[in-house]
C-alpha cells in the first residue's frame, strides 16, 4: 500500500456496520490472480444496488485501491451502490498493455458476477477512474461498444484523464489543444513526467487501449460520461476536447471545470476549497450518471459515516 493511501484510510477509518468491506482474487486471462476490494452496503436497499467499478490513478506505475475507499463509501451511503475497486499490475516491472488488459478482465469479471454481490447492473452499471484510472475509464467504456458485455455499461465518470494525443486530436480541434505546451511546467504532472510515464509503461500512443480516440468504435454508442476537468493540467484539453466529440455525437454529458488546478488537484490538496468542491461535484456528478439528483451538501454529507440505526 503506498503511504498517500495508508494515511488516508487512517485518517477515515474503519466503515461503519451498515457498510461491508471484502477482498477477492479473481482471474486474469493469463492466469494471474489480481485483487478487487469490494465496498458494498450490508443490507442492500430493497430496490437493488447499482454497480460502480473505479480505477485509482498513478499513471499505470502507483497508486492503489484503496485510494477509492471514502468515495466508495460515500456512494453506498447516498445511493447504496456496490463498488468495486479492481486492482492491476503495474509499470516497469508490467510493461503496456497488461494495466489495462487486467483493468478489462476485472470489469468483465464484475459483469458476470455482479449478481453474486448482491448487486443489479440493470439499476446502473458505471465505470469510472482517474487520471491513469480514467483511461482505463473510458478505454472499456469504447472497447465494450464492439465488444459487448452482458450488462451494457450506463455511464462513465472521468476524472482529469487522458484520451488523446496532439497526433490523434481531429483536425478541428487541433487549434485548441494546447495544454500539453500551456502546462508542460505545471506542478503534479508535467510534459517531463508524462513522457517519463511513457518510458517507464512503453506504451502504443495509437493504440486506444492508451488513447480511446484512435478506437473506431462510433461516439454516438458512447454511454453518458461525467468529466471532471483541471485547467493547469497537462490534459485539460483531453478532457474538454472529448466533453465536445461526444455531445456531438448525440451522447448526454456532464462537465466540472477548475480553473488554475493542477492535475488530480482534489487527491493532493486536501481541505482547500476548490478541492471540497471537486469532491461535492464527484459526488453530484456520479449521482447524475445514476438518475439521482442531489445536492453538493448531500454529497459530502455522504462522506461522513452514518450513525448505526
Amino acid at each position: 500500500m503506498d503511504l498517500m493511501s495508508k494515511g488516508t484510510l487512517q485518517m477515515i477509518g474503519d466503515a461503519e456496520p451498515a457498510i461491508t468491506e471484502e477482498y477477492k482474487d479473481i482471474p486474469m486471462r493469463d492466469g494471474y490472480k489480481s485483487t478487487i476490494k469490494i465496498h458494498r452496503p450490508t443490507n442492500p436497499p430493497a430496490s437493488g444496488s447499482p454497480v460502480i467499478v473505479y480505477y485509482f490513478g498513478g499513471g499505470f506505475i502507483g497508486g492503489d485501491m484503496h485510494q477509492a475507499t471514502a468515495p466508495a463509501r460515500a456512494w453506498i451511503r447516498l445511493f447504496g451502490a456496490t463498488v468495486i475497486v479492481p486492482s492491476y499490475r503495474l509499470a516497469p516491472e508490467h510493461k503496456f498493455p497488461i494495466s489495462q488488459n487486467d483493468a478489462w478482465d476485472s470489469f468483465k469479471w464484475v459483469d458476470e458476477h455482479a449478481h453474486e454481490l448482491g448487486a443489479d447492473p440493470k439499476l446502473g452499471f458505471i465505470v469510472a477512474g482517474a487520471s491513469a484510472g480514467g483511461v482505463c475509464a473510458s478505454a472499456i467504456a469504447t472497447h465494450a461498444i464492439e465488444n459487448p458485455l452482458k450488462n451494457p455499461i450506463t455511464g462513465q465518470y472521468l476524472c482529469v484523464p487522458s484520451i488523446m494525443d496532439k497526433e490523434g486530436c481531429p483536425d478541428k480541434f487541433k487549434p485548441y489543444y494546447l495544454a500539453l505546451e500551456h502546462n508542460k511546467d505545471a506542478p503534479i504532472l508535467s510534459a517531463d513526467s508524462m513522457r517519463s510515464i511513457t518510458d517507464h509503461t512503453g506504451a502504443d500512443p495509437k493504440s486506444p487501449w492508451r488513447h480511446p480516440v484512435y478506437s473506431k468504435a462510433p461516439l454516438s454508442k458512447q454511454p453518458p460520461a461525467y468529466f471532471q476537468v483541471d485547467g493547469m493540467d497537462p490534459l485539460r484539453d483531453d478532457g474538454l476536447i472529448w466533453d465536445e466529440m461526444l455531445k456531438e455525437a448525440g451522447v448526454k454529458t456532464k462537465i466540472d471545470f477548475y480553473p488554475g488546478c493542477p492535475h488530480a488537484h482534489f487527491g493532493f490538496f486536501p481541505g482547500i476549497g476548490v478541492t471540497i468542491k471537486g469532491v461535492g461535484d464527484q459526488m453530484v456528478g456520479v449521482g447524475w450518471l445514476l438518475g439521482k439528483e442531489i445536492t453538493a451538501e448531500q454529497g459530502l454529507g455522504g462522506l461522513m459515516p452514518q450513525a448505526a440505526a
